[in-house]
């Protein structure tokens, strides 16, 4: 952040920090000019330029702080790279106070995050309506987090072989007024504004107290899986996390499992393996999800400390429907069994996909065939009479011909 805000300091002419211009003379007129820049908070910074002529100034300027912010930052021994997304508002056209001109060079800062960062945009009335909007998605996800807006959604996981519930995994969800946010509309936004962090912390509290609670509702010992963003286990408090978040219920370690993209794991393994090796010597569960649809090396996966793969659920909808959907899924299965890793399918809509499943040697499953997400205390219910009385139609579908192999896990 220093050497970022002394490079966009050098692209300014009169001042390089926000304090009061020269006074200058313009025929009969007097005014104040200051032409400085200032950090609003986190990462982003404002530019204020009082004598440019028109846009093509603007973008001149914006262009210079692109062009100083693509050289390499040197950090610890390290060489980092910074970039930055750019909007432009200018007086009068695009405002004629302060809030306006704020609002509409964020509102064109968002477009060229959109367009894919590392540009500038000027602000458009045109383009405006879709910016706003997401300026004003962030400004209440904000306030969501303040006012305990965030809740969480828990979708069933089985055992077909026993009928069991062997654990749920937490969806988080945002009730916004009356509606619920759906989550591809705000975990990118939260992932860009970094809002994710607490975001994740609160998410491992609510789930151990939920866990606590159906304990002891209905002795529940299985596990709640969270998913996890990338950036979490870069934290060196993410053991801490997972430990102050069981603690004040005395749940057991292995109660809570954690779950990363196969994508994510691949992206930096070597900078979140340590971490991993943490979470597995507590007892925490490391679950890879969206399996197959990275590229991680059988090499990598057998050095690392996870214990469950989930075969994503694009596979599953292939499932007896197609013969190379069934042999991917099968190679998965296979895959896992060789590691002695549980192996759980999502995305389990029909008995066919089941049965399908079953065939292949696996057993456990979650899906809308089982349950759609539902709030916490709506799974005590469910686990009565899904489980306990046996009235789920996935447990009258056909007979399991075939059962997964038992490792002990």
């Amino acid at each position: 952040l220093i050497e970022v805000a002394a490079r966009l300091r050098s692209c300014v002419r009169h001042s390089d920090q926000i304090v009061e211009g020269v006074v200058e003379s313009a025929g009969t007129r007097t005014h104040r000019s200051l032409e400085a820049v200032g950090r609003l908070g986190g990462d982003e910074f404002i530019a204020l330029l009082p004598e440019v002529g028109d846009e093509h100034d603007a973008e001149r300027v914006g262009q210079r702080i692109l062009d100083v912010l693509r050289e390499p930052v040197y950090a610890g021994g390290q060489e980092c790279f910074a970039t930055a997304s750019v909007g432009i508002a200018l007086y009068p056209r695009d405002g004629t106070n302060v809030h306006d001109l704020m609002r509409n060079a964020d509102v064109a800062m968002y477009r060229a995050k959109d367009d894919g960062r590392n540009r500038l945009t000027v602000y458009s009335p045109q383009g405006a309506t879709r910016g706003r909007e997401k300026l004003e998605l962030e400004t209440a996800l904000h306030k969501a987090i303040e006012r305990d807006e965030l809740v969480l959604h828990y979708q069933p996981q089985v055992e077909i072989s026993t009928g069991r519930m062997v654990g749920v995994e937490a969806l988080m969800r945002w009730k916004r007024g009356d509606q619920l946010v759906p989550p591809n509309e705000f975990i990118p936004l939260a992932e860009v504004t970094g809002l994710i962090v607490p975001m994740s912390e609160w998410v491992l509290r609510e789930a151990a107290k939920q866990a606590h609670v159906w304990q002891q509702e209905f002795g529940f010992d299985g596990t709640v899986a969270v998913n996890m963003p990338y950036r979490m286990f870069l934290q060196k408090d993410m053991v801490e996390l997972v430990h102050a978040a069981v603690l004040p219920y005395g749940l057991p370690h292995r109660m809570i499992q954690l779950e990363i993209t196969e994508e994510s794991l691949v992206k930096d393994l070597q900078s979140i393996q340590p971490t991993l090796q943490r979470l597995n010597e507590m007892g925490v569960q490391i679950s890879v999800d969206d399996f197959g649809t990275g590229y991680s090396s059988l090499s990598r996966l057998t050095d690392l400390p996870i214990s469950e793969v989930k075969i994503d659920r694009s596979f599953v909808k292939n499932m007896a429907v197609t013969h190379k959907g069934t042999a991917v899924a099968r190679t998965i299965i296979a895959l896992a069994q060789v590691l002695e890793l549980r192996v759980i399918a999502e995305g389990v809509e029909t008995l066919a996909q089941q049965q399908a499943l079953v065939n292949e040697g696996c057993d456990l499953m979650q899906g809308f065939l089982y349950s759609r997400p539902v709030p916490g205390d709506q799974i005590g219910p469910w686990n009565r009479q899904q489980i306990v009385a046996g009235q789920g139609d996935w447990q009258r579908g056909p007979a399991p011909v075939r059962a997964r192999r038992d490792h002990g896990t």
